[in-house]
């Protein structure tokens, strides 16, 4: 094998990794932010229906908060979808993550064994050369 062009390699799958974990953080950290809005979503419909089922609220405050509920119901339906969207794509950025991950291994792994037949090749030929020259020592004495 080329060393040079498994060291090449091995550069482009590193800067592929790296990529992959940069897009991986940024898809968790989308995730988060829809779990936030969802939870912040449900948090306003238990807020307004404590509001509106408080002793103390008149019936002005009861038809607010049926009026309100639609699209308190429907914001809270949208953060929904926002995070399930948010969390397929954070399971197709980890299966790229690991899918990089493996292949940078593997490149690496074939830079090793190349590397340590070059240096096994570089031993046998010093060996050659050695054996070669004890051998013109022992036909000179």
């Amino acid at each position: 094998m080329n060393v040079r062009a498994l060291r090449t390699a091995l550069r482009l799958r590193q800067n592929a990794l790296e990529a992959a974990r940069a897009d991986f953080a940024q898809r968790v950290a989308q995730e988060t932010q829809a779990a936030a809005a969802l939870a912040a979503a449900q948090a306003a419909i238990m807020a307004e229906a404590d509001a509106a089922s408080a002793l103390t609220a008149d019936d002005a405050a009861v038809e607010a908060f049926a009026a309100w509920l639609p699209r308190g119901r429907w914001q809270a339906a949208r953060a929904s979808d926002a995070l399930h969207a948010a969390s397929a794509a954070v399971a197709v950025a980890r299966a790229c993550l690991s899918a990089t991950r493996v292949a940078e291994a593997a490149v690496a792994r074939a830079l090793a064994e190349a590397a340590a037949q070059l240096d096994a090749s570089a031993a046998r030929a010093e060996q050659a050369a050695l054996d070669e020259m004890r051998g013109c020592i022992r036909d000179d004495t």
